[in-house]
């Protein structure tokens, strides 16, 4: 059966996996907000003082992450000259002469660290890739899980289920939308009250003022009317 024969059960999944989409950018955001707090690098740069420094020598791309620059710098009234790590990337673009930034912590004035690399260390802690796989992994669980139970409550009673002949309580109007109305049918002289789905835009399956529907085998006090679209798709129904 197509997905778009059970609407219902699509808009269910949707906001399940909306929720879902907003658990995970939640925890993202908690996650990355914990790691900038926690790492070495996000204590250093809230510790450290920012400075300008400039590039005296960049150490020879030997295709490493993190390549070392010589620079020059004044802290506190004094000269200094350090080497800094620097991804590799970003130092590709620097050369003899050119500003940078770097943070300096007052206890020790001649281990500076490049801004932009310490930035980038104190938001990519482990804490983040494995919290975020955890969300991820959960969300999809969560909308297969929906989805599987979605698709059970709306396909099964079509496949596996008694089909039966249904009065509804009340006469049905022609509004448009998925909706659930009280009605009733009869096995072997017995008369079963049950609930109903039914879906006003499309047009069920009449005999006179009863609905053709199909019990499910696992919810028996809830039906499913059958339209003809279904019915047609299925094969019962011409």
């Amino acid at each position: 059966m197509k997905l778009r024969q059970v609407p219902g059960a699509v808009r269910r999944v949707g906001l399940v996996a909306l929720l879902a989409l907003l658990g995970v950018t939640t925890l993202t955001a908690v996650a990355w907000g914990a790691t900038r707090w926690l790492t070495d690098d996000a204590r250093f740069l809230r510790e450290a003082a920012l400075v300008d420094g400039t590039v005296v020598t960049v150490e020879p791309d030997r295709g490493r992450a993190r390549t070392q620059v010589q620079v020059i710098y004044r802290f506190e009234e004094r000269q200094h000259t350090a080497s800094v790590a620097m991804d590799s990337e970003r130092a590709r673009g620097v050369g003899k002469g050119a500003r940078l930034e770097l943070l300096v912590a007052k206890a020790a004035p001649d281990q500076p660290r490049e801004k932009g690399t310490t930035e980038a260390g104190a938001t990519s802690g482990p804490m983040l890739g494995v919290v975020l796989a955890i969300a991820l992994l959960a969300a999809v669980l969560v909308v297969a899980r929906e989805l599987r139970r979605a698709m059970r409550r709306e396909v099964e009673p079509l496949r596996t289920g008694l089909l039966v002949w249904l009065t509804p309580n009340t006469e049905l109007d022609d509004r448009p939308g998925e909706r659930s109305f009280p009605a009733y049918f009869y096995r072997d002289d017995r008369r079963h009250d049950v609930t109903a789905r039914f879906n006003g835009s499309r047009k069920p399956v009449r005999n006179g003022a009863r609905l053709l529907a199909a019990v499910a085998p696992r919810e028996p006090t809830w039906v499913r009317v059958v339209d003809e679209e279904v019915a047609q798709a299925l094969g019962w129904y011409r």
